[in-house]
């Protein structure tokens, strides 16, 4: 992938250096791009089904894929099982100490014996409390074995098929959420002047939308030149600055690596 958008830039690069005086003022060459995001999961195991395909739309929250989870499953159970004793068990100790709390006001029964019983409700209640903690975590762990879409998008690619090994942090989908499809281009040296971050830009692409308009978000420091340019006062007009604008409106009408004119739309003059 990066070997791509080398020889990508450096075809673009190439292509505007020797179009210069042609190409109208203060209109650049550039491609769309995209910013994927590779769902990965928390804990390694093995892949048990995947929910997608390549080319889906999914929303964010979406199942993407799901991991063996056996153990998971049988843990959560246990823990499940062990709140259900454990809310019996207040019960009854509740029972209990509303029982003995009528007899004692009948002089039936010990203040000790009240507190005793008042104990015991209070230890009954604790370990409900822990019991249901314990239960969170179990499905927490659980959940951690579903990998879901963290925004809506495109899935990209599928990475792995069931019954492979997915290690931790080892990514298993990656798609493209719309809003993070930008457009990069290349400034001359001579033009840097001309545009600042916040500036406005319309792109003309194929299928791109009529008045599609962008703000340009970022523009590099440092000036980018293929070789065997050497730097020098005469080759100053060979250098281009990468930038990158974000579409108002409409990203999904680009696809990645399509190639992008942008214009610059000047300041309205107060």
């Amino acid at each position: 992938m990066m070997r791509l958008r080398s020889l990508l830039f450096a075809g673009l690069a190439a292509l505007l250096l020797t179009a210069c005086d042609e190409r109208p003022k203060d209109t650049w060459q550039g491609y769309a791009e995209g910013e994927y995001v590779r769902v990965a999961p928390i804990d390694g195991g093995i892949v048990e089904r995947i929910a997608v395909k390549r080319g889906d739309h999914v929303e964010s929250g979406a199942l993407l894929f799901v991991l063996e989870k056996t153990s998971e499953k049988a843990a959560r159970d246990a823990a499940a099982a062990n709140l259900a004793e454990a809310k019996a068990t207040l019960e009854e100790t509740q029972l209990d100490l509303q029982r003995k709390t009528a007899l004692q006001k009948q002089r039936n029964v010990a203040e000790a014996e009240l507190d005793t019983a008042r104990a015991r409700r209070d230890r009954a209640g604790a370990a409900m409390l822990a019991a249901a903690s314990g239960l969170d975590q179990a499905e927490w762990r659980l959940r951690r074995r579903e990998g879901r879409a963290p925004a809506g998008g495109i899935v990209q690619d599928v990475l792995f098929r069931q019954g492979e090994f997915a290690a931790a942090s080892q990514p298993v989908i990656s798609m493209l959420p719309p809003e993070n499809i930008k457009v990069r281009f290349f400034i001359p040296e001579a033009e840097l002047g001309d545009v600042g971050q916040g500036g406005s830009v319309t792109f003309s692409c194929s299928g791109c939308p009529e008045n599609f308009r962008g703000t340009v978000r970022f523009i590099s420091t440092e000036a980018e030149y293929t070789p065997p340019v050497i730097y020098s006062d005469r080759s100053k007009e060979k250098l281009v600055y990468m930038a990158e604008a974000m579409p108002d409106r409409s990203p999904e009408a680009l696809r990645p690596g399509q190639p992008v004119t942008v214009k610059l739309i000047p300041p309205a003059v107060p």
